[in-house]
């Protein structure tokens, strides 16, 4: 019935009706009415939302919390909200706390949501890290500089064709930079490629390869379970790569409250860790809505 329809969290969903957009809960009910431009997630009690071409947030309730006034922003993590600000002719970047009051001072030429504790930065064209009171703790030295998880960023130097490596909080190379591309870490695993020619590996926190294999793409694990390609059909691999679910499903995302969504021909079902289909497959498989999903939670959940 919508036109549009973002994930749930916190309990409710943005949806757009005729151009506007709106929350429902759990049930469908119309919580907060559509008359905003664009909405996001909630995240810590806030969403943002778009009216008159700028951005603010409101509550749960759909009050206004932080007045529209801000050229960009996305959600708050840990607090903290990243916006954009006029500055002369160009922008600023700074955070804001819940009251929309500035923590930490636009001065950035971009920002990143903070992530144990720590947030990536623009300065000049490098990235580099800050901390809560806006203190420069890791100087901006990497092309790109990704969110902290599992104790590790992903970092890339050497410009838009360099190579990727970890960091740790305090800056030090974890896992050197070495990889063309590489995934953030979750449950302890990340997937990196060595070259465009080569496939992928699947390496732990000292950067060490955790199974004896390549994959054609690269996965994540949730739930101790990784979907896998095999043959051009996706099965889930645990951790001693033991293919647990055998390959069978055009595509799968991954395990969350021990379901996980897969397609078979072009429709949406869900499997539970046995693999038995236990939401059987009748929607269309949507893959804006599987990547919202995997996103979600593996990056803020």
């Amino acid at each position: 019935q919508y036109e549009g329809a973002s994930i749930f969290s916190e309990g409710l969903a943005a949806v757009s009706r005729f151009g506007k957009f709106g929350y429902i809960d759990v049930k469908g009910t119309m919580v907060i009415p559509p008359s905003f431009d664009a909405a996001m997630i909630f995240m810590d009690g806030r969403a943002a939302v778009k009216k008159g071409g700028l951005w603010g947030y409101i509550n749960r309730s759909g009050e206004w919390v932080v007045d529209a006034k801000y050229l960009s922003t996305f959600i708050f993590t840990e607090g903290l909200a990243a916006v954009i600000v006029p500055k002369g002719n160009n922008t600023s970047a700074g955070y804001i706390d819940n009251k929309g009051e500035f923590a930490i001072k636009p001065q950035f030429d971009d920002a990143a949501h903070f992530s144990e504790g720590l947030a990536a930065v623009k300065i000049g064209r490098q990235f580099g890290y800050i901390d809560k009171t806006g203190k420069l703790v890791i100087p901006a030295q990497f092309f790109e500089a990704a969110m902290f998880h599992d104790g590790l960023a992903m970092v890339k130097v050497n410009g838009k064709h360099g190579i990727i490596g970890y960091i740790d909080h305090s800056g030090k190379r974890v896992i050197q930079e070495q990889y063309s591309e590489g995934t953030s870490f979750h449950e302890g695993v990340a997937a990196v490629k060595k070259n465009e020619n080569m496939k992928w590996l699947l390496i732990d926190a000292k950067g060490k390869p955790i199974l004896d294999q390549e994959f054609d793409s690269p996965t994540v694990f949730s739930e101790g379970l990784a979907p896998i390609k095999v043959n051009k059909k996706v099965g889930y691999m645990d951790k001693q790569g033991k293919m647990v679910i055998k390959p069978q499903f055009e595509a799968g995302s991954i395990f969350v409250n021990g379901i996980a969504p897969v397609q078979v021909g072009k429709k949406c079902g869900f499997i539970d860790k046995t693999g038995k289909m236990v939401i059987q497959p009748v929607y269309d498989w949507d893959q804006y809505a599987i990547d919202q999903f995997t996103h979600y939670y593996t990056h803020f959940k």
